[in-house]
């Protein structure tokens, strides 16, 4: 029955989009992605699927952190905006801007350190100083005696705004490397022995370490980024991946809309590691 379902529903967005679409034309519509580094390689990969399902859609995308795809919408230079953090739209829009917010996705920032860092877990006025300046040998947290390199990311990055933001951080150490990318965080951490950074839960490799943070306030509990921490609400840096648009008469929008809440598409965010909205 599942299979079925499943089937019937991909084979009325394929007819969705199809049916719109003049005879003897193909890739007749076309839509615009813009936002999140920490969605991107995952909406890459189901513009991709999408595209093979049907020839009446083209899709396009591009990163830029959270704070551009919200601009995007707004400007109408994007059809949707993907974002790591939930923005006050009528704050950022104004009233009356018409664009609908849904959660597609959950998942957790992870702070990572070299591999060569003895240190398992910091505490969140550990973290804090870190990155405000305050601490600045690994030796002051019970580590070695060398200098601390925090890495960041820009401030169009949700990532960003949604850690300074959790650990109370207003000023960032102007010691700070900033990266582009949610990879490039993690090149300049593997490459570096003094570095620790922060990035999305899709983008850990084997190449870092990740580092055990306080699961509440008392600090005195410890938990890893893992898949059932994260998914338990155990973990305490999660957070809900969304996309931001306007309903229109763009058939080919519509049709990726719905592609989305399929559980192929949901397959296909889970198989980043993320939990499906």
């Amino acid at each position: 029955m599942k299979a079925t379902i499943k089937s019937t529903l991909l084979l009325t967005i394929v007819l969705l989009v199809a049916s719109c679409t003049p005879q003897n034309k193909t890739n007749n519509y076309s839509i615009k992605l813009k936002g999140s580094e920490s969605l991107y390689e995952t909406f890459l990969m189901l513009k991709n699927d999408f595209e093979k399902m049907q020839d009446s859609v083209k899709i396009s995308i591009e990163g830029g952190g959270s704070r551009t795809g919200l601009i995007a919408i707004k400007n109408q230079e994007a059809d949707i905006g993907l974002s790591s953090f939930p923005f006050n739209l009528d704050a950022t829009l104004g009233e009356n801007h018409g664009v609908t917010e849904k959660v597609v996705a959950h998942d957790a920032i992870v702070v990572i350190t070299n591999q060569s860092n003895p240190i398992k877990e910091l505490s969140d006025d550990q973290i804090n100083a870190i990155y405000a300046g305050e601490a600045n040998n690994w030796s002051e947290l019970g580590g070695r005696d060398i200098e601390i390199t925090p890495v960041i990311r820009d401030e169009n990055s949700g990532t960003q705004k949604f850690f300074t933001e959790y650990f109370k951080i207003n000023d960032v150490a102007p010691t700070a490397e900033v990266a582009a990318t949610n990879a490039d965080i993690v090149a300049k951490v593997s490459g570096n022995s003094k570095g620790i950074g922060f990035i999305g839960f899709a983008y850990f490799t084997e190449s870092v370490h990740n580092l055990k943070l306080a699961a509440d306030s008392t600090q005195d509990e410890f938990k890893a980024p893992t898949h059932r921490n994260i998914e338990k609400g155990k973990y305490p840096l999660t957070r809900g991946l969304r996309i931001y648009y306007r309903v229109g008469d763009n058939p080919g929008l519509e049709g990726f809309l719905k592609y989305l809440e399929t559980e192929r598409a949901k397959g296909i965010i889970e198989s980043f590691g993320l939990i499906a909205g």
